[in-house]
């Protein structure tokens, strides 16, 4: 056995161990470092890579917590400082992406090159879930580079916070290079697929959000969330004060933003198309809400199955709000304008119907060589009288 500035190094069942004790903790049990290896030239670097975190302050106590059992401690104990929807959208992170695929794996053995091949797998590979909902078996569409930058977003923040609580060292997501959100693109129906549509749907139940969504440009969760009080017939008024969202349950809301909180002239078919299906549900009050019959998540899933019925082309509720920003452009509304009605700001405004903007431009081409040609064909012909 030899003893090294305090260190006992010896021999025990076929390998080596290095040993020094620290005094007593509060309780009166005894504080001891030990370290196995198979040489002693093994201990011996371990005691002095040990000895040398310490004195620098760089030391961090190996612990045996799983990521998943950090994760549920991490959640637990900040989720006060997130919004509600926040916590939702967290808790589905980890039951339904995280939980699943590193079950018992160690906070300490998560590596860059682990959380690489985790993304690689969610953004590539199907994966099917039961639907309580539907009560079925369901498949799941691999996951975006917007929600793979999410949910590092996630796991870098609770990184964060183990290193500041001496759990880990370094945070394996800093190594992490997914590349940029990339902006969707809408598929925005013209005229006349859209009246084909409000066609069928008319004088029943899902015609009211399809009205709200395309004729005032309302949210999913905004439609679900507005209530009959917000419905100023005589002045042609609707007021968004609340939003409907769903994650593992259903929330009911402020706005996100100041700006979508808002009240906004609504067109006169609007008004009237909500005035008759008022009266013909009847017996309702002001507290009511005007969308019973779906949730967020399902009205969604109504959507589509009516596209499906009638058999339309394929475009999204939300995209109703998209066909609604392209009237207002094309019928020369101001950004300022058009931002207010929406919920946006301007630059949000820009940035998200560049589509249209660029459209509208080659359309101003078009319109400013129509005043040219006539000119220069005019000119062609002088030139060649004169040859």
């Amino acid at each position: 056995m030899q003893y090294i500035n305090g260190w006992s190094i010896y021999p025990c069942e076929g390998e080596y161990k290095g040993a020094k004790e620290y005094g007593k903790d509060a309780f009166g049990t005894r504080k001891r470092k030990t370290f196995r290896g198979k040489t002693e030239k093994e201990i011996k670097l371990k005691i002095d890579k040990y000895e040398y975190e310490m004195a620098t302050g760089q030391y961090i106590e190996p612990n045996k917590d799983t990521l998943v059992g950090f994760l549920e401690t991490y959640y637990r104990l900040t989720k006060h400082n997130w919004v509600e929807t926040t916590q939702s959208l967290y808790r589905m992170y980890i039951d339904v992406h995280i939980k699943p695929y590193f079950k018992e794996m160690k906070l300490a053995d998560v590596k860059p090159i682990i959380l690489d091949e985790f993304y690689n797998i969610r953004m590539t590979e199907k994966r099917k879930y039961y639907c309580k909902m539907e009560k079925k078996e369901k498949e799941r569409a691999p996951v975006s580079i917007n929600t793979a930058n999410k949910l590092n977003t996630f796991l870098k923040a609770a990184f964060n916070y183990a290193i500041e609580n001496n759990l880990l060292r370094k945070n394996p997501t800093a190594g992490i290079q997914l590349g940029k959100n990339i902006d969707f693109e809408p598929e925005v129906y013209n005229n006349t697929q859209f009246l084909k549509l409000l066609s069928f749907v008319h004088g029943k139940d899902e015609e009211i959000p399809i009205v709200l969504g395309a004729g005032c440009g309302f949210r999913r969760g905004e439609i679900c969330g507005l209530r009959w009080k917000n419905i100023d017939f005589e002045n042609c008024k609707i007021s968004v004060e609340k939003t409907e969202v769903r994650f593992d349950k259903n929330l009911e809301k402020s706005p996100k933003s100041k700006a979508s909180k808002r009240v906004i002239f609504a067109p006169p078919y609007v008004i009237e198309t909500l005035s008759v299906y008022r009266k013909r549900i009847g017996n309702v009050n002001d507290n009511d809400k005007i969308v019973t019959k779906w949730k967020p998540q399902s009205l969604t899933g109504r959507f589509s199955d009516l596209l499906i019925q009638f058999e339309l082309p394929h475009t999204r509720l939300h995209d109703l709000r998209h066909y609604n920003a392209v009237i207002m452009m094309n019928s020369g509304i101001t950004d300022k304008q058009a931002a207010a009605r929406l919920g946006h700001s301007v630059q949000i405004l820009k940035k998200t119907y560049q589509h249209v903007s660029q459209s509208m431009d080659e359309e101003a081409a078009q319109k400013i060589n129509i005043t040219f040609e006539p000119q220069i064909l005019e000119d062609k012909r002088k030139n060649l009288r004169v040859v």
